[in-house]
């Protein structure tokens, strides 16, 4: 490893299930086949009984007590993914280190990460789209000129390897889902009735993956043919995909970058999202999934891959080509080598 930088800090802890969190994880692993060292100061004591923790131990990540900031060293990186408790906790990490980086997963700024800019406390902003970069750097600069922070894009990595490409589904029914945090935003409200309007010439099974009270005082009460499960721990991403045909996914915000696009296109759902946000670079309208505007077109585009499998076998086979140029090694480690570089030439 010719790098200046050789390790890097994070404050969190990687999740398997969650935006932010499997981002992390995925991250981590690209890392560490770079070479670096990495180090995690969790926010709380409860990762001791993850199932991660012995996981990353094997991957020779060094994980700290929480918010144990004595390992470290001036000009040692310390990374947020997007962690309303990293901003938080900034003022007392300037006090071992100034390379303080900020990785926002969301389209919108944080009150305290714009706070923490007009004060000068955070060094580098890190973003998954570029087109998020290009909207929101301006308005951070517009609370601080300072030239030494630095906005830059990395190529995030997707460790595909978690999640094989499903063949042979069942034939008897049709398999539809959606899959996100419980959060009540991230359900659009006609979801149920674009669910009961597209048509199938096989019966519909739905599964829902991320639901609670939250989701329903959102949508209501789903039918009786569509399962529901709070989290990972009743129904694992995998039974998720290998369920799903298609992952119908409307919704009231706009996504950054979706990890479940790569887990869908990986798996073989073929995806039908909205036409914005993150989507619109990671999908293909027609060759690798679908854009939608409408909620008729996320009916009418249900209901065609329903009615015609060896097309929608053949945008599974594409998106999963997509997803592996996306998010493969190769691009991901030269996108994070750049990233690196310019990390060791901030002030420390």
């Amino acid at each position: 490893m010719s790098r200046a930088l050789k390790r890097i800090f994070v404050h969190g802890f990687p999740s398997l299930y969650g935006g932010a969190g499997t981002e992390l994880l995925h991250q981590m692993i690209v890392w560490r086949k770079m070479g670096m060292d990495v180090h995690l100061i969790p926010t709380g004591d409860g990762f001791y009984p993850e199932g991660l923790y012995v996981e990353l131990l094997r991957l020779g990540v060094v994980i700290h007590a929480a918010d144990d900031w004595t390992a470290l060293e001036p000009g040692d990186p310390v990374m947020g993914f997007c962690n309303s408790e990293f901003l938080d906790a900034i003022p007392e990490i300037r006090k071992h280190t100034k390379r303080t980086v900020f990785v926002n997963c969301m389209t919108w700024l944080f009150d305290k990460e714009k706070e923490l800019m007009k004060e000068g406390l955070i060094a580098m902003f890190l973003y998954q789209n570029e087109e998020v970069r290009q909207k929101n750097m301006p308005l951070l600069q517009g609370l601080n000129a300072d030239p030494s922070v630095r906005f830059m894009t990395f190529k995030p990595y997707f460790h595909s390897d978690a999640f094989p490409f499903v063949r042979g589904r069942e034939e008897e029914w049709f398999g539809c889902g959606r899959i996100s945090r419980q959060d009540a935003d991230k359900f659009a409200r006609n979801t149920l009735q674009i669910y009961e309007y597209f048509v199938s010439p096989v019966p519909k099974r739905g599964l829902f993956l991320g639901f609670d009270h939250r989701s329903e005082e959102k949508i209501g009460k789903p039918y009786d043919w569509i399962r529901t499960a709070r989290d990972q721990t009743e129904v694992s991403q995998q039974e998720f995909y290998k369920h799903c045909k298609i992952v119908l996914q409307p919704t009231d915000t706009t996504e950054n970058w979706p990890r479940v696009g790569f887990e869908a296109m990986a798996s073989g759902s073929v995806l039908i999202v909205d036409n914005r946000g993150g989507w619109r670079q990671m999908v293909e309208h027609g060759r690798t999934g679908w854009l939608c505007d409408h909620e008729r077109d996320f009916i009418y585009y249900a209901s065609r891959m329903a009615y015609e499998p060896h097309w929608r076998d053949d945008m599974a086979e594409a998106a999963r080509e997509r997803g592996l140029e996306l998010g493969g090694l190769e691009a991901s480690s030269a996108s994070w080598e750049e990233v690196f570089d310019a990390m060791a030439k901030l002030p420390e």
